[in-house]
């Protein structure tokens, strides 16, 4: 009989403009198509980290050495057209537009009534990393994103989800929607096909490594490994296969 135990399944959908910065080329910040666990961890309330970050240097080891080997929450992947409709609307339609990007700019003044265009050589900030002007390029409304909180430790009955949350810089609003789930652990060679932290595993891939750059942590996509894992059943999809046993930033500590 093989060993199983208990996560959840998290459906994120973005209400909101969301801005979060996974790279920034020249004066261009733009949010990447994957919602890391760096955030998920804080906007569902399992840690809570310093209100101003000083010295802006993150503190995700502190802030969760008291739940990383109890639980790990996967990065969360995008969704499609057809399974927004599924999920939010109760029918399936591949045929509509949902969610996607949009791009803006930004212009930002300080908050006088007169402002001296100072030149450049006479300006007081020159010299400091302060933009006062930009591009962005931020999810829209109507975005939907699957995260799994994997619970090694504890009754999943006692988890404490909130039905809606904030992300991004501007603390955008998100409708959360859950669901409990078996995992069932086995071992050999398996293909993972869900997002997670690049620091969250200590295994080698032997192949099929599709990986994605962003800030602060990179994520594995895809990738090929030997060992034990762990295979969610995806009702009208495949199945989702992670390694086991995941641990946020485990490599880091």
């Amino acid at each position: 009989m093989s060993e199983s135990f208990p996560a959840v399944e998290c459906t994120i959908e973005t209400m909101d403009r969301t801005l979060y910065a996974s790279r920034e080329v020249g004066d261009l910040v733009d949010a990447g198509d994957y919602i890391l666990n760096t955030a998920l961890y804080y906007a569902l309330g399992f840690t809570s980290g310093r209100y101003v970050n000083k010295g802006n240097r993150p503190s995700y080891i502190e802030d969760t050495s008291r739940i990383y080997s109890k639980l790990y929450i996967t990065p969360a992947r995008p969704e499609p057209a057809e399974e927004y409709t599924r999920r939010v609307w109760g029918f399936s339609r591949a045929d509509v537009h949902v969610g996607g990007h949009s791009m803006g700019s930004w212009n930002a003044r300080p908050h006088r009534y007169a402002v001296k265009n100072w030149s450049a050589q006479e300006d007081p900030s020159k010299g400091k990393n302060i933009p006062k002007f930009g591009r962005e390029r931020v999810l829209d409304q109507q975005n939907l994103f699957t995260a799994y909180i994997l619970l090694y430790e504890g009754d999943v009955g006692s988890l404490e989800i909130p039905r809606y949350i904030r992300l991004g810089k501007k603390r955008s609003k998100a409708r959360v929607t859950t669901r409990i789930v078996k995992c069932e652990i086995g071992e050999g060679e398996f293909l993972s096909n869900h997002p997670f932290g690049i620091y969250d595993y200590e295994g080698v891939p032997i192949g099929d490594l599709i990986s994605v750059r962003m800030r602060p942590v990179p994520l594995v996509i895809q990738a090929r490994y030997k060992g034990r894992y762990v295979r969610i059943p995806d009702a009208g999809r495949g199945d989702v296969v992670l390694p086991y046993r995941l641990e946020f930033l485990k490599n880091r500590r």
